[in-house]
């Protein structure tokens, strides 16, 4: 089985990005190696299954309908795209409620809208189905913010890591909702604040850890901009 529908959170202002966007496009539509990042996200999900993409927009949402419309052909098939629009900010949770009236099916994915990402999808939902999972979180390793330091027993430093994946894991942007859960979402606030706190307590909130060899990027700032555009490697 299958999820054919997602929801991107497409709706940020990109605060940290500016010196990119210059507040004259929106954050999920700046280009990396050719392609914005909305697109990119659409050739991968297309890839994996889904043919339908309902787009939370808010900040600058004009842009995203006139670049898009209706319609995307990526080289796997055509993607049907639907908009909810955030008059406000809602958050994550209030903002896939909103979206949740576009989708059909049972399941749906969920994304971040400034991620990229080239895994297989498959086993993320074989474990989303094969658990009967109400949700499951894509986790990704997190990377630290700083170089490492390593010594020995003497306290002689041996070596530096530049940056490496910790043992400690983080959302990696993505999950898969079943449709019971779309109405219980909060009209304003966070997922992370409240669904998936709730989750935890019922032992339904299933999880698929990315591999180590698989690419994922989420695009925070200038930097995260940089070097997306010279290590990414497409769909």
């Amino acid at each position: 089985m299958k999820v054919k529908e997602a929801v991107i959170l497409s709706g940020g202002s990109g605060t940290r990005l500016r010196s990119v966007t210059n507040d004259d496009i929106p954050k999920s539509l700046t280009k990396i190696k050719g392609l914005s990042i909305l697109e990119w996200e659409f050739e991968w999900l297309s890839r994996e299954g889904v043919s339908h993409i309902v787009l939370a927009v808010g900040h600058l949402s004009d842009k995203i309908k006139s670049y898009f419309g209706d319609n995307y052909s990526s080289k796997f098939g055509n993607v049907q795209i639907s908009y909810s629009l955030e008059k406000e900010k809602l958050g994550t949770g209030g903002a896939f409620k909103q979206a949740s009236k576009f989708l059909n099916d049972d399941q749906a994915y969920i994304l971040n809208g400034d991620i990229l990402c080239n895994t297989d999808l498959s086993l993320m939902n074989k474990t989303h189905f094969k658990n009967n999972a109400k949700a499951t979180m894509m986790l990704v390793n997190m990377i630290s913010p700083y170089g490492i330091v390593s010594k020995n027993k003497k306290g002689i430093i041996t070596g530096f890591l530049e940056k490496p994946k910790l043992d400690l894991q983080i959302n990696g942007g993505l999950s898969i909702l079943k449709r019971e859960l779309y109405d219980k979402c909060p009209d304003k606030g966070q997922l992370e604040d409240t669904l998936y706190v709730e989750l935890t307590k019922t032992y339904d909130f299933y999880s698929y850890s990315l591999p180590h060899s698989n690419f994922w990027m989420s695009i925070d700032n200038e930097k995260d901009y940089i070097l997306a555009n010279q290590s990414w490697n497409g769909i």
